[in-house]
């Protein structure tokens, strides 16, 4: 079953051609998001957001998401600028650049997370600022039907981490980013102009992530009482994990540096900093 949550569209927007435009399509265990970001004026045009229930396994997700797609009326457009999908899921590492071997990278994958099956497909992102890379998968049949619908189009694959360390590329100072779902969290930790620690973790209740995230601080020896800390996603200055976190954190804000910029969207119809990841 899919729920839509969030649907919005810029009035003026004429889809007769859409060679300008990036189509993004973030996948998430239970989400959906469709987006159409213009890059040029750096502004969303088209947010559509679903909510799955009562999909448990890979082929289902993909069996649900076909039956929307096949009635959307942004899937009856073709040559894209771009077709963006981003992957939302714990299958991921980051390899440092020195050790990455393309031809290596399912194993590299696997030592992370247990082996990697022929089922699934290995992608990697290369993030030069962070002498990085990020290896992550997806199933193949996903890949399979993404190239059945858009044959001509140029699709890139990335993870959510990667969208996210594209952002802090253009943070100048030391800081945490936290962004928050609704049953994960991605923490990443600048120091010195470097990328010092990222990962994501799923939770279950409030509590889990505040302890995991207090732990994580300790275990880097961070300076809590002066390091700057964004929290963004699907957390407010109100939620019970922003308020317990403020004692600890005494330079934590809501949203994102000055210095990073996200494609616009109303400000009265959705926080652009819960949908960050997909826009991005």
């Amino acid at each position: 079953m899919m729920t839509a949550d969030t649907h919005f569209r810029q009035e003026a927007l004429s889809l007769t051609s859409v060679s300008s435009y990036i189509l993004t399509l973030g996948l998430g265990s239970q989400e959906l998001q469709i987006s159409i970001i213009d890059p040029v004026r750096n502004r969303c045009l088209w947010l559509d957001e679903y909510v799955l229930t009562d999909v448990n396994t890979e082929e289902e997700y993909l069996a649900t998401i076909q039956r929307l797609l096949s009635q959307h009326e942004l899937m009856q457009k073709t040559f894209w600028k771009a077709v963006r999908v981003i992957v939302s899921n714990q299958s991921f590492t980051l390899v440092p650049t020195s050790l990455f071997r393309k031809e290596y990278a399912a194993r590299a994958l696997s030592l992370a997370r247990g082996l990697v099956t022929d089922h699934e497909s290995v992608q990697h992102t290369v993030h030069p600022a962070w002498e990085a890379v990020t290896v992550f998968s997806l199933p193949v049949s996903w890949t399979e039907w993404l190239l059945e619908v858009y044959p001509f189009e140029t699709i890139q694959i990335v993870h959510q981490v990667d969208i996210l360390l594209q952002l802090s590329t253009k943070i100048t100072e030391d800081g945490l980013l936290l962004y928050v779902e609704k049953r994960a969290a991605t923490l990443v930790y600048l120091q010195s102009g470097r990328l010092y620690y990222c990962n994501r973790f799923v939770y279950r209740a409030s509590a889990d992530l505040i302890y995991y995230i207090l732990f994580v601080l300790n275990e880097l020896k961070v300076n809590t009482e002066d390091i700057q800390a964004w929290a963004f996603g699907d957390i407010t200055e109100k939620s019970e994990v922003y308020q317990a976190l403020q004692p600890y954190l005494a330079q934590l804000t809501q949203g994102l540096p000055a210095s990073v910029t996200i494609p616009e969207v109303p400000a009265d119809l959705v926080s652009s900093y819960r949908m960050v990841t997909f826009m991005g």
